[in-house]
């Protein structure tokens, strides 16, 4: 697979979320150039993205508006979809059969893992039968929907690859340079990079977080997890706080970790890994921070208790802090310089399809009305000013 198509293929959503088979005369979000975008398709695929908030960050579902904001990019990610497909389309690109059943093959590997994270390639075409049944699609139709985002992923290949400028070791070196600045509080280099380029020092600044973090100390642990919400009631909570206990006394006697994890541990989405986890240094919660790097590797932690419930952790693995070096790190900043060109360019081109096309959005969002409040408070207020000023 080349550069190209491995970044292109997350954006085209070769995936089993949006539906192929919802009529005409269902309600539509919105139209392009006439063609509707039908809700049925929008729930699917608000609700997928949702789901994953839930699994992932449930954290960021309680920001004000949050839930608004999601569907509003998922909206757009579907007009953006719209567009390309139908572009794909005048421009007549074809997709031979040998190219389809390639990519049906490549998306029937990633159903290879069973439901206990277990590899099983040979149950893979029976778990992607199964979740086409989920989606209410037939073969026929998702290979259809499969090979309209091949024809967008080859009119994206042709349309961009001419326009992104590759990605010379000098660009690498000069980002590394502000990365390294930040690292090391070079005050003098960061106020110049600042004063001249903000975007970048911003930029600078996020990926030497992400590269401390990824480089700080670590510890892969074995997670038991018991939920408490904030509105549970105070017997069912010590419940919780006793079967924590008892877990804790299983594991003691000689229970295996890995059969408790899946006999009582609450995150499902943890169960394909065998609950195991990576913890980095300074991220976790302060409790489970200070149980899981202060016990050896093999060792079981006692019930720890935190604002979002009980947690029981087995330390598998440690690894030291590592030191960031440009040797160590140059091949994935060029991969990240790379894609950031790919994706700018593609904003661009979807950007002039939007510009030329006949978009209607029928969506009504919360957040909009909100967002036209505050720009009429802060247009009152400017005025306000305004006119004080005068009158002096």
């Amino acid at each position: 697979m080349n550069k190209m198509t491995k970044f292109i293929l997350p954006v085209i959503g070769l995936c089993l979320a949006i539906t192929a088979q919802a009529k005409v005369m269902e309600s539509s979000v919105a139209t392009v150039n006439g063609q509707p975008i039908l809700a049925t398709d929008y729930d699917q695929m608000y609700d997928a993205v949702i789901e994953q908030y839930q699994a992932t960050a449930p954290q960021a579902l309680q920001q004000p508006f949050a839930k608004d904001l999601i569907g509003k990019q998922v909206l757009k990610e579907l007009i953006s979809k719209q567009l390309l497909s139908q572009a794909a389309k005048e421009a007549k690109v074809q997709v031979k059969d040998s190219e389809l059943e390639e990519a049906l093959n490549q998306i029937k590997t990633r159903f290879a893992i069973d439901a206990n994270g277990q590899p099983d390639p040979k149950g893979a075409d029976k778990r992607f039968t199964e979740e086409l049944k989920k989606q209410h699609l037939t073969l026929a139709a998702y290979k259809e929907k499969l090979k309209k985002d091949l024809a967008v992923k080859k009119l994206l290949e042709t349309q961009i690859q001419s326009t992104v400028k590759p990605v010379e070791e000098a660009d690498v070196k000069a980002l590394y340079a502000d990365i390294e600045a930040v690292m090391k509080n070079d005050t003098k280099a960061l106020k110049k990079l600042e004063k001249e380029n903000p975007a970048r020092f911003r930029e600078a600044q996020l990926i030497a977080t992400k590269l401390t973090q990824l480089t700080a100390e670590q510890v892969r642990v074995g997670h038991i997890y018991l939920a408490v919400t904030k509105d549970m009631p105070a017997a069912e909570v010590k419940k919780k706080e006793e079967l924590a206990k008892q877990i804790k006394k299983e594991l003691d006697g000689g229970a295996d970790f890995s059969a408790e994890v899946k006999k009582y541990t609450e995150d499902k989405t943890a169960l394909a890994s065998g609950g195991d986890m990576i913890l980095i240094k300074g991220i976790a919660p302060k409790e489970i921070d200070a149980a899981a790097f202060s016990l050896p590797v093999g060792k079981v932690s006692a019930p720890i208790k935190t604002e979002l419930g009980w947690h029981i952790l087995k330390i598998k693995e440690k690894r030291a802090k590592q030191e960031i070096t440009y040797e160590i790190i140059a091949q994935d900043l060029a991969q990240y310089l790379a894609q950031q060109r790919i994706e700018l360019a593609m904003m661009d081109y979807v950007n002039g399809l939007a510009d030329k096309a006949d978009i209607k959005v029928t969506k009504k969002f919360d957040v909009d009305a909100e967002i036209e409040k505050a720009a009429a408070l802060r247009a009152a207020e400017e005025a306000k000013k305004e006119a004080e000023k005068a009158a002096k």
